[in-house]
């Protein structure tokens, strides 16, 4: 007998992450490869050493300490870091598990597989954070085959304490833990408000890139004016049941979260995507990472 996680043999996580790993590896072009690494090659910098200031020099980079015991101008030099770190920041809440034809969450693999495969072949590290209403696991950045496949697969699989969100604590927390400068994919539904603050925090210090995953019901309001009229709704996260107006409850409060990201990424000035399991996803993260180099 094979041994289970849940209703889900082990047998069948490996198959499945190993699927996913042919179709990244597949999916994973010259162009996509080629926006990648011109998205966030030369944003990340380290430290090489001090030198006497030369006329043109950014006065900016003057390091103040042994300018003032050599009595003349010294500036710290920098040269661009050979490895990235990459995190996948995603929500694994109960209301990913939702898809009138796959879940958001398998399309959450999927494109952290994509995405994956792409920074791993740039040799950058990839470390990954999974949140509910708070941080349920982290994996710090490393370098390797097969711990990239432990984090898609987590991404996929790994069942959390809570079944509840809370975006702004989560990212409150993520911005205490990541201290060196990432490259953030943050993948979630963002059915949650009050998460600015939080999210500009996050991106004052990385470069954040939001990837709102959604099935298509979700975002056709209109095809939601065929719900009936009152039924009794079981929250997804809660399990709470009561007695609502479901045409009114969910075009409301879908068009309200769609709206308050929207409105959230535009003000933060951040270039996200937004995609459903009949995403080109090649062409759409190509897209996306094309405009977010265009930022800089």
């Amino acid at each position: 007998m094979s041994m289970q996680i849940g209703d889900i043999s082990i047998a069948e996580i490996v198959a499945q992450t190993k699927h996913l790993e042919l179709t990244a590896r597949r999916l994973v072009n010259d162009s996509l490869q080629s926006d990648y690494k011109s998205s966030f090659r030369g944003r990340g910098m380290e430290f090489d050493e001090v030198r006497a200031y030369s006329l043109g020099d950014d006065v900016r980079d003057i390091d103040w300490n042994v300018t003032a015991r050599m009595n003349e101008p010294f500036i710290k030099t920098f040269i661009e870091e050979r490895q990235l770190t990459t995190y996948f920041i995603a929500d694994i809440s109960a209301s990913e598990d939702f898809g009138s034809r796959i879940s958001k969450r398998a399309i959450m693999a999927e494109i952290s597989a994509l995405l994956g495969f792409t920074a791993f072949f740039s040799n950058d590290r990839i470390g990954m954070l999974l949140f509910s209403d708070n941080i349920e696991k982290v994996v710090p950045p490393t370098h390797s085959h097969s711990h990239l496949l432990r984090i898609i697969r987590d991404i996929y699989y790994f069942q959390g304490k809570s079944r509840l969100t809370n975006i702004s604590q989560s990212l409150h927390s993520v911005s205490s833990m990541l201290k060196k400068k990432s490259i953030i994919f943050l993948l979630s539904d963002f059915f949650d408000k009050n998460y600015e603050t939080a999210l500009a925090k996050l991106a004052r210090r990385h470069e954040v890139i939001p990837i709102v995953i959604y099935d298509k019901i979700e975002h056709n309001f209109t095809s939601m004016l065929h719900l009936p009229i009152v039924t009794e709704l079981e929250d997804i996260e809660t399990g709470i049941s009561k007695l609502v107006s479901l045409q009114h409850h969910s075009i409301t409060n879908n068009s309200s979260f769609v709206e308050n990201y929207r409105k959230t990424f535009r003000n933060l000035g951040l270039e996200y995507a937004e995609i459903n399991a009949d995403t080109d996803y090649v062409k759409t993260i190509d897209i996306l990472l094309r405009k977010h180099a265009r930022r800089f």
